[in-house]
């Protein structure tokens, strides 16, 4: 089987619509009214360093996925618990992604058809698009960071006659403590998710750097996601935006063009769960690496349809309705301190140790 190779380019484009995903369609959340931009922003600052650190991963082990360079490091044993780890992260956040879109489907897009039908299409369409290599995921990405660009654009210049200038304000209302805590939401949901690309690092060519990658992804991802954070707060106000289910999908509903593009949420849902089929593909690839790897399977592309079957499985038992699944959006930034935080740094240093040894050892070999 021929190694799968993804260009910096379609990485990124990949990298933006996974970070737009879901979370323009939820976790654009406004626990601190007006001053979100401003956690918004702190997040940001938090993410760079910590994507940083992603990136540094895949430069120790180019051609590597973090699987791979798991069982380097801490051995078949210690190193298969890790990526059990990993893999359940990857598998419980497609089921949190499908989840999302099936109760967005359910409450706002067709009301009238069963959302196990919609599910069933998204995951065949995400199945086949795995199946046919990881560039195509990235060519489908390509494609759809200008669609997602050009509606959330569209969107706001057409919005913005019915825009109060007076719901960003006052400034600094919260307290920095609530800020602070927000901004931990953000940086979690979406931009600490893009760890799970290190469970596709050993399809990225490793003639461009992943630092560029990770940096040109997250601040431009960051500049969607900040102009959709304002353009709900300018339109709903900050208590509306802050109780909305779906804020974004809310937001756009108003925008009326004499006629022209009345009722224009519909392209907005379109464009949502375009983006959101990057984001679950991303997913399960990261999860059938995973199950691949522990049980020495040949091909991850043979089990994605079960790892896919078991993750739908998953979403409909996650929550039993819409409320509890937005409560535990706010435990959610906590339950994924160690995927995102504590297992990347402890793979980080000691990749860093090894990796300095080692060529420690090849300079007196050498000598």
């Amino acid at each position: 089987m021929s190694k799968e190779i993804i260009s910096a380019r379609l990485a990124v484009c990949t990298m933006v619509l996974f970070m737009f995903g879901s979370s323009a369609l939820i976790s654009i959340n406004t626990d601190v009214g007006q001053d979100s931009w401003i956690s918004f922003l702190l997040a940001l600052m938090l993410a760079l360093p910590v994507t940083l650190v992603y990136a540094r991963i895949i430069k120790l082990f180019p051609e590597n996925d973090v699987f791979e360079i798991i069982e380097i490091l801490f051995g078949r044993i210690l190193g298969c618990v890790l990526n059990v780890l990993i893999t359940w992260y990857a598998i419980h956040l497609a089921a949190l992604v499908i989840r999302n879109f099936s109760e967005f489907i359910k409450n706002c897009v067709m009301l009238e058809t069963p959302e196990i039908m919609i599910i069933i299409v998204m995951i065949l369409t995400i199945v086949y698009m795995i199946k046919s290599g990881i560039e195509v995921m990235g060519r489908w990405s390509l494609v759809m960071i200008y669609v997602v660009i050009s509606v959330v654009v569209i969107t706001a210049i057409f919005s913005i006659n019915k825009m109060n200038i007076d719901n960003i304000k006052p400034f600094l209302e919260h307290s920095l403590p609530a800020i602070a805590l927000n901004s931990f939401g953000y940086f979690s949901f979406p931009f600490a998710e893009t760890v799970l690309f290190l469970c596709l690092a050993g399809s990225f060519n490793k003639k461009e750097s992943p630092y560029k990658m990770y940096i040109y992804s997250t601040v431009f991802a960051a500049m969607i996601l900040l102009t959709i954070v304002i353009r709900n707060i300018l339109l709903l106000g900050p208590k509306m935006s802050g109780t909305a289910v779906f804020p974004s999908f809310e937001a756009v509903s108003i925008v009326d063009v004499g006629g022209f593009l009345a009722r224009i949420e519909g392209s907005i849902a379109i464009n949502l769960i375009l983006a959101g089929i990057v984001k679950i593909t991303v997913c399960l690839v990261a999860a059938s690496k995973g199950v691949a790897l522990i049980f020495r399977l040949p091909n991850y592309k043979s089990i994605t349809f079960p790892v896919a079957v078991f993750a739908v499985a998953m979403s409909v038992i996650l929550f039993r309705n819409t409320t509890e699944m937005l409560t535990f959006q706010a435990v959610y930034p906590f339950y994924a301190i160690p995927f995102q935080i504590l297992i990347p740094l402890l793979v980080w240093i000691v990749g860093e140790v090894k990796v300095r040894k080692s060529k420690s050892g090849l300079a007196k070999e050498s000598s």
